[in-house]
């Protein structure tokens, strides 16, 4: 019996070893994602622009190949968390219930060289408060294609949290970019 255990022990042995050689050099923490993210504040709706704001990813600053995904976030409301206020973001295209079976939608486009963020709905644009038109802001985030998809199953993408999880988004680095 012990003749046998030997040769087994061997191979088990034989198994285990592991090749060894110098270490390599220390790669990147994390994920690393050539994409961008801007604060678009400043954004003003009225019947001068036809109730839509446009810009090109030039002027932005941003660079948008064909393939990348261009996700749009409207600041929807602050929420307190203890002592701190928080902004709460939902994707776009966002519909708000006015009463009276009114909606009004804030919607995009976009191709590879601009975007528009504009308005629609069953309301009057014109008679809205300044609430929903003056002042607004957006989070625009641009994921390179190869990533997202590669994320895509792993991603909720109306939970701008878990976006800027999966993408490693650092918000401290997120520029502000004026409509005005």
């Amino acid at each position: 019996m012990n003749k046998k255990l030997i040769p087994l022990l061997l191979v088990l042995v034989a198994l285990f070893q592991g090749c060894r050689g110098p270490e390599g050099d220390p790669g990147a923490d994390g994920v690393n994602v050539v994409g961008s993210t801007i604060d678009l504040v400043d954004v003003n709706f009225n019947a001068g622009n036809n109730f839509e704001y446009s810009m090109s990813f030039d002027q932005a600053d941003l660079e948008v190949l064909e393939s990348d995904a261009v996700l749009i976030y409207i600041h929807w409301n602050d929420v307190t968390s203890g002592n701190q206020t928080l902004k709460a973001y939902r994707l776009m295209p966002q519909t708000a219930f006015l009463g009276g079976n009114q909606l009004l939608t804030y919607n995009f486009d976009q191709t590879v060289n601009d975007f528009s963020i504009f308005l629609d709905g069953n309301v009057n644009l014109a008679n809205l408060s300044a609430e929903y038109t003056q002042d607004q802001s957006f989070r625009i985030v641009v994921v390179p294609a190869d990533f997202a998809a590669r994320k895509s199953g792993s991603v909720d993408y109306n939970d701008y949290d878990a976006v800027v999880k999966a993408f490693n988004i650092d918000e401290s680095k997120i520029r502000k970019v004026s409509a005005k």
